[in-house]
């Protein structure tokens, strides 16, 4: 009986691409999943790809969606599909280039009872050629991510892995926050358990499917209305509501080189 499932959507998604996707998760060191690869109702040939995994595979199952219900109502009922006892997400265009990642989660979930869900601590960007541009250290202990939560999104998505008792308890993404789902379920999980980042990396594709500039914004806007409906639960509400007004205003790479500068001069000046 398989102990994770993981959850792989795709939308018109690259053959190659998600072939790179499928792979890494089959390369895994930990057999013990399903993999169940969910299709939007794509409109190219994505889905020769994915029967071709599927008929080789048995730990492969393929849904495809007779409409588009796009990614937020595709994640839920992929949730639904889901009966294992932990939940892990990998985008159609990501690669889990550490082979332990699952089994690392897996262990860490198991040993320590009281965290709902953890993510990879080091997030590998790459462009549209697989080539690195650049490496993220997420903060990884609980109270790192408790102080800064309100603040930004401390997890990529697609590193995630949750307790499926979890969210039985509390439910899956909230469809009223579709582009921010994810941030908005982190939040609800933090109101009952312990989050953290764990010693584990995944490759994550900075590509031309970004959101759009008015995507972007609404994004901005659903995630300050996120901050603002758990803000309850959080220190450092003032900081974090002035940092996310300031998103508003500048880019978060700029954002994060101007605190970096800042830092730097304060740790000068003691």
């Amino acid at each position: 009986m398989p102990l994770v499932s993981i959850i792989l959507p795709t939308y018109n998604g690259n053959k190659s691409r998600l072939s790179e996707a499928i792979n890494s998760i089959l390369s895994q060191t930990f057999s013990d999943f399903e993999l169940i690869i969910i299709n939007d109702a794509s409109t190219n040939d994505i889905e020769t790809t994915i029967l071709r995994y599927a008929e080789q595979e048995p730990r492969i199952v393929y849904v495809k969606n007779d409409i588009n219900l796009k990614l937020t109502a595709t994640l839920n009922k992929a949730l639904w599909l889901a009966k294992w006892e932990f939940i892990a997400r990998i985008d159609d265009d990501d690669i889990r280039i550490d082979t332990e990642k699952l089994q690392k989660q897996v262990n860490f979930l198991k040993e320590y009872q009281e965290y709902g869900m953890c993510g990879a601590k080091w997030i590998i960007s790459i462009n549209e050629e697989g080539e690195k541009l650049w490496t993220t250290q997420m903060r990884s202990s609980n109270r790192e991510i408790k102080t800064n939560l309100l603040a930004s999104n401390q997890f990529t998505h697609s590193s995630i892995m949750i307790r499926k008792s979890v969210l039985d308890q509390l439910g899956n993404y909230n469809p009223l926050f579709n582009l921010a789902e994810d941030y908005e379920l982190w939040c609800r999980v933090w109101t009952q358990y312990k989050l953290a980042n764990i010693d584990t990396q995944v490759a994550c594709r900075q590509n031309s499917k970004s959101v759009s500039r008015k995507a972007e914004w609404k994004q901005k806007i659903l995630a300050f209305k996120v901050a603002w409906k758990y803000r309850e639960y959080f220190p450092g509400k003032f900081r974090a509501f002035l940092l996310r007004i300031i998103s508003f205003i500048l880019s978060p790479k700029l954002i994060s080189k101007i605190l970096s500068v800042i830092k730097k001069r304060w740790k000068s000046l003691t």
